[in-house]
């Protein structure tokens, strides 16, 4: 049992907990309310592609439609930003599919997950801008 602590010492350390669910509760949340009906069909187009080689139960594919649509918004996100370059674009979305494919560990057993990562560039192609201000300069 803790002795050392004063009421005011706890009451600190209640509030920042209750903090600290409720932050992490609204980031949360804000993914939510973003995931609108367009995104909620492509992650369930884009599960339905996977399902035949990972042959997910009905609980598993909700949570892997579910992930799938939190990145939709992330990518979606980085593709309307016109302040970036086109590597800059790239450089992101390929950030953003490998931290989904990390996700990916929570939601697939370990065998689905190879296959997941396997198939990945198939189904979720990463298209390469096709010009990169750095390549305009010829050498010779």
């Amino acid at each position: 049992m803790i002795k050392n602590v004063s009421i005011s010492q706890f009451k600190y350390l209640a509030l920042a907990m209750i903090i600290c669910v409720f932050s992490n509760l609204r980031g949360q949340t804000l993914y939510a309310l973003k995931i609108d009906r367009n995104i909620r069909l492509e992650a369930k187009e884009i599960t339905a592609q996977y399902q035949p080689r990972l042959v997910m139960g009905v609980d598993q594919a909700l949570e892997f439609q579910s992930t799938v649509a939190k990145y939709l918004v992330k990518k979606r996100a980085v593709e309307q930003d016109s302040n970036l370059s086109p590597k800059a674009k790239y450089d992101l979305l390929k950030r953003l599919s490998s931290l989904e494919t990390s996700d990916m560990v929570d939601v697939l057993e370990s065998f689905r997950w190879q296959e997941y990562m396997r198939i990945k560039a198939q189904i979720q192609p990463i298209p390469e801008p096709f010009e990169y201000e750095e390549n305009l300069i010829a050498r010779e």
